[in-house]
């Protein structure tokens, strides 16, 4: 790092960035002890999955080195009848194939899975190494990040550098064997090489090539930060090369024009509703959150109350088929109308269902009204929504540990809200840069709010747009009042 140029900074110094590493690394500790130590057997599943499913991947490389590159590269079909999935894809946790939702939220596990398959081939079996390839990872993209945006915020360098490093959910979800590390390094990367080609105009190769391969990468992990992200980047671009001057009305217009069009031009011209996805998943996160066990067969998708497991019976563990009993109560949804939710309380249905998934009652779960394909519906959740992925947990509605830290957190972020603007600059702030912080934070926070239910995934899946949120006050923010305080003083202005 030391001999690379990319890591070196004007207004960071060399000291700064090894104890921003540092700060990581106990993030990384942080990580395992709580949820492989303190609490055991909870999400550490995606973690401990991840890692059980790349060994598994891992294992072909020595006896059968084709198998391993066809898994890795995806030369293989989804169907239980591909050669792949007996001896492989039937032993790794969510491989199977992609749900109704999938033809916009992409079943996203399998590169996560991929990637530490190729870790694993010098890890040893070890967390640590897989943990320290994750803190690279995410900390390459979060300092590409930073010099993204770091001239619009001169004076203040040191704070952006915080925002983006060292806010607590940041830290804490770019630290596990997830997902989050690797959309975070996407993201900053995809945002440094878009603002060095379109701001800066240094049209590079090397540029060009890292913004494509992030946005391919993107496509197949997390395409719904890509679609948030590049709209409202564009019209920055735009607004930057045009100077245009009603920034707030062109932001408004466009995005409207853009996303109402597109949402369109897929429903009657590709046949794809997007609408119809975002009501379907909404409704599975509350099924999912309320707990209960899941079945499907060629025509419909059906739920039983979690409590209500005597009222089936499994025929064959191996398929999970079952059938289910008379008389019982259930909910289900014909797959070709599945934004139809029909209530039974005495079944006569008779027909094989198989088993997909037995889930507990999630203990963070937020009461919410199912969405219904209607834009009234919409109306009503999209304000309640944002305020969920704003606010949520707060201390009055904490109900764990884990909840209480995040409510800590939110409240720190109101705090830094009101300093910010208390002694906020005199001289006018950079509006194109706050309408695309804006922009993307607001895009994000409904997307997320409107299709989970649960505050915990709320609180992962934001990660990423956390320091677009952070942002907005930090433009506002005098750096003159940093001088003020001779602590402060002393460490914006210690260029060791």
């Amino acid at each position: 790092m030391s001999r690379l140029s990319f890591f070196k900074d004007t207004h960071l110094s060399f000291k700064f960035i090894l104890a921003i590493i540092l700060i990581k690394v106990s993030g990384c500790f942080i990580y395992y002890w709580f949820y492989f130590v303190y609490s055991p057997g909870n999400i550490n599943g995606d973690s401990s999955d991840t890692l059980a499913g790349a060994e598994t991947i891992y294992k072909s490389f020595s006896h059968n080195k084709l198998d391993f590159f066809k898994m890795i590269f995806g030369f293989h079909s989804n169907l239980n009848s591909d050669p792949l999935y007996k001896p492989y894809f039937k032993h790794i946790a969510d491989w199977g194939d992609s749900d109704s939702t999938s033809e916009f939220f992409l079943n996203d596990n399998r590169t996560s899975v991929r990637f530490h398959a190729l870790i694993r081939l010098f890890s040893l079996g070890h967390y640590a190494v897989h943990a320290l390839a994750m803190l690279i990872i995410s900390f390459t993209g979060q300092l590409a990040f930073y010099k993204a945006f770091k001239n619009y915020f001169q004076g203040k360098e040191k704070l952006l550098a915080a925002v983006i490093f060292i806010t607590p959910s940041v830290l804490f979800w770019s630290s596990g064997i997830l997902k989050e590390p690797i959309a975070i390094s996407l993201l900053g990367m995809f945002l440094y090489c878009f603002l060095k080609l379109f701001i800066h105009y240094s049209f590079k190769i090397k540029y060009v090539i890292t913004l494509l391969l992030c946005s391919l990468i993107f496509i197949v992990l997390k395409p719904y930060i890509l679609v948030i992200s590049s709209v409202p980047l564009l019209l920055f671009a735009m607004v930057n090369h045009f100077k245009i001057k009603r920034i707030f009305i062109f932001y408004i217009l466009s995005l409207l024009v853009f996303y109402t069009g597109s949402v369109t031009a897929l429903k009657f011209i590709f046949h794809k509703d997007v609408i119809n996805t975002i009501v379907v998943r909404q409704n599975d996160f509350i099924s999912l959150s309320k707990g209960g066990i899941f079945f499907v067969n060629g025509k419909n998708y059906l739920r039983l109350e979690y409590k209500d497991s005597s009222q089936y019976k499994l025929l064959d563990p191996t398929t999970q088929l079952c059938r289910l009993k008379t008389h019982a109560r259930l909910m289900y949804w014909e797959l070709d109308h599945l934004r139809d939710t029909i209530f039974v309380s005495n079944n006569t249905d008779t027909s094989l269902y198989k088993r997909l998934l037995v889930c507990k009652p999630a203990g963070s779960g937020i009461d919410m009204q199912r969405l219904q394909y209607s834009f009234s519906s919409f109306e009503k959740l999209l304000p309640v929504s944002f305020f969920n992925v704003l606010c949520k947990p707060f201390f009055y509605d904490a109900r764990s540990v884990s909840e209480l830290v995040a409510s800590l957190e939110n409240l720190g972020f109101l705090l830094f809200l009101i300093g910010c603007f208390v002694f906020k600059t005199k001289f006018p702030v950079n509006k194109n840069l706050l309408f695309l912080c804006i922009s993307i934070t607001l895009l994000s926070f409904l997307l997320i709010g409107i299709t989970t239910t649960v505050t915990g995934a709320i609180v992962r899946y934001k990660v990423p747009f956390i320091p677009f949120l952070l942002m907005i006050p930090l433009l506002y923010l005098d750096p003159a009042v940093l001088n003020k305080i001779p602590d402060i003083k002393r460490f914006f202005n210690n260029k060791s």
